[in-house]
């Protein structure tokens, strides 16, 4: 279940905790920014801060941490890296920008830091270095992206050159911080749009599955039933289909990566098809672990509804699921 950081610093967070254990969850990924990319916490490490708000969210990290080790519950430090205002304040030369000089917004009017500056990518890697000093267990990143909805053609970029590609941003973005988290044997996931699971193109945000993967112990894709269009696939409001929406996703892109994976030998001088085999197949699904939605958007979600889309990430072959509520105020459900 995802944790905000006020959930993680206050009652509320021993609250959500006697639930998960009553209800069979077994992980919290627990925000380590706000909103605004102001840090929850106060990191050992003094270069990282100068980012923390005022007064920490979250005031005793280590205490929390001890507390849900001691009680089995995973836990995952959730990093969101390209939407970080508090970085953008400290770093304004790295802000997307507009041609006026002020800073870029999206359409909530949050504020965006460059994709394309390795500065960016380091503070994502010695954040997430911190976290699993102080005990977390992996870290996930996201909004690892070039921003989607806002004005973007108002976008003033001061590293992002737009000669590559912004599929080539991002590949080298994740070879390199998801690379260095696998070199220091630090367990790391990266969340994706659902939809690319179902196309290899990269939606003009950089973002496509196969670059991930390679670099990735855990790839979750947002499929939240809602979060499709009307008519995708051909169900009229997708977001009562849960079962559907989510098994296909997941299909989709197992589908994608055994395409990936299929390779072409030469064999007595003909060409051979070789695929993967049915348990490499199997192996690939492992490392999916979507978000799935408890929240109200396009019906109501209820206990049934939020069971059916974990039911879909068991058929798919997933290691698990994750359930967003951005208040983290969840439907009561047994999800054993």
């Amino acid at each position: 279940l995802y944790w905000t950081g006020y959930t993680a610093g206050t009652s509320h967070g021993q609250k959500l905790l006697d639930y998960m254990l009553e209800a069979g969850a077994n992980t919290a990924v627990i925000d380590l920014k706000m909103d605004n990319g102001q840090l929850a916490f106060m990191p050992n490490d003094e270069s990282l801060q100068v980012y923390v708000m005022d007064s920490p969210a979250i005031q005793d990290l280590d205490a929390l941490l001890l507390q849900l080790g001691e009680l089995e519950i995973y836990r995952i430090a959730r990093i969101p890296v390209m939407r970080d205002g508090a970085f953008a304040a400290v770093n304004p030369r790295l802000a997307l920008k507009t041609a006026s000089g002020n800073f870029w917004q999206d359409n909530i009017g949050s504020i965006w830091v460059d994709p394309a500056s390795h500065e960016v990518w380091n503070y994502a890697i010695d954040l997430a270095r911190e976290a699993y000093d102080r005990g977390f267990d992996e870290v996930q990143f996201d909004y690892v992206r070039f921003a989607s909805d806002g004005a973007i053609s108002r976008i003033i970029y001061p590293v992002y050159d737009g000669v590559l590609g912004k599929e080539a941003v991002m590949q080298e973005f994740f070879k390199t911080v998801g690379g260095t988290m696998q070199k220091e044997g630090i367990p790391v996931s990266f969340d994706l749009f659902g939809m690319t699971f179902w196309s290899e193109d990269d939606f003009n945000i950089g973002q496509r599955l196969l670059d991930v993967y390679p670099y990735a112990d855990y790839v979750s894709p947002m499929v939240y039933p809602s979060h499709y269009p009307n008519g995708f696939k051909g169900f009229g409001n997708p977001a009562v289909f849960p079962y559907e929406i989510v098994k296909m996703s997941l299909d989709e892109g197992a589908v994608m990566m055994v395409r990936d994976a299929t390779e072409e030998v030469i064999v007595d001088e003909v060409v051979e098809v070789v695929l993967p085999s049915p348990e490499e197949e199997k192996e690939i699904r492992t490392h999916f672990r979507p978000w799935i939605q408890d929240f109200d958007i396009g019906a109501v979600y209820t206990s049934d509804l939020i069971k059916a889309q974990i039911q879909a990430s068991r058929d798919a072959g997933a290691s698990g699921w994750l359930l967003w509520n951005a208040r983290n105020v969840y439907e009561p459900t047994d999800y054993r």
